[in-house]
């Protein structure tokens, strides 16, 4: 096939200008590849679990209008199932997310932002009460009664999700000193329950290395009604892009890899900054999970806006 001078000329532009448009993404995340992995177009931001009140949703205005095709969604931290001395209530969860977060300024927020979400977030690593009251564990408890503990639970988190205007709901028991033999019934129906009665249109679940397997048989028996696994990466020692991929590849055998979000702790654990965005780019991924909103607020929100900015690339 023999073709002309014009046509010749014609193909060689097209190849400077595609050259260019990898150099300059290349320069503006360092580390990507010229053929990118797939992402989905959601960031899902924790925040609340600090009990600074002068957090409010408002502060999230600029950050989210600005990514209007990008979908967030905000667990608040946390709701727990026991008193302020720590005593378990049986599945009837009470709010311990700083207070400023109230409801009707979630349904404000909500209504000024399409494209975001509010998610209630279960149990926590900790429960923080007050600044002169130290945080105590809090961990997973087997009840006497499934049937009992999920009824409380489903009566509770609904009251929950119509006084704040949520969405769904995130899963993040951490500690299970005693085993966890009930663990999968309770939560699993938990969630499935809020949903079939359509309290709640969205569910994650949030492990990590300790808790891998606990999850990976709530997931196994109940992932039609989890939509998203916030994988906790950055609480697994991962040092290097390398060791990021190698995780993510691993971790993503136990879960559907179509609801697994790469993640990142602000100034924190883990890879920080363009390492992170650029192991994220190795990966196809659902979106990015990100610890805290409450971290973030001190660098006016740079990481949110560094990581909507890859995600809507």
């Amino acid at each position: 096939m023999k073709f002309s001078g014009a046509a010749i000329l014609i193909a060689m532009i097209v190849a400077i200008v595609a050259n260019s448009n990898v150099v300059a993404a290349s320069r503006q995340y360092p580390g990507r590849r010229s053929l990118l992995q797939s992402h989905g177009t959601l960031l899902i931001d924790y925040m609340g679990a600090s009990g600074d009140t002068s957090l409010h949703f408002s502060d999230l205005q600029a950050t989210v209008s600005a990514f209007p095709t990008l979908q967030f969604i905000f667990p608040l931290s946390f709701a727990i199932d026991s008193d302020a001395s720590g005593n378990p209530q049986n599945g009837i969860f009470s709010p311990y997310w700083t207070t400023s977060l109230d409801g009707p300024s979630a349904l404000a927020f909500k209504q000024q932002n399409p494209n975001v979400k509010l998610m209630v977030s279960l149990a926590g690593a900790t429960q923080f009460i007050s600044d002169s009251n130290p945080s105590q564990p809090v961990n997973w408890y087997d009840p006497a009664s499934t049937a009992e503990w999920v009824n409380n639970a489903v009566s509770s988190i609904s009251s929950l999700v119509s006084t704040y205007n949520l969405d769904g709901v995130d899963v993040d028991y951490e500690n299970f000193p005693s085993g966890s033999a009930t663990f999968t019934t309770c939560i699993g129906q938990l969630i499935s329950s809020l949903k079939s009665a359509g309290t709640i249109s969205v569910a994650s679940i949030a492990p990590f290395g300790n808790t891998l397997s606990i999850y990976t048989d709530l997931f196994s028996n109940y992932a039609s009604s989890i939509d998203y696994v916030n994988y906790q990466f950055y609480a697994d020692g991962l040092n290097t892009q390398s060791d990021y991929v190698n995780d993510f590849t691993t971790v993503s055998a136990s879960f559907d890899q179509t609801k697994l979000l790469a993640s990142v702790e602000v100034n924190g654990r883990g890879l920080q900054g363009s390492d992170f965005i650029a192991a994220a780019q190795q990966l196809s991924i659902a979106g990015i999970m990100n610890w805290d909103v409450d971290n973030s607020k001190s660098t006016n929100f740079a990481l949110e806006q560094s990581v909507a900015t890859f995600l809507t690339s």
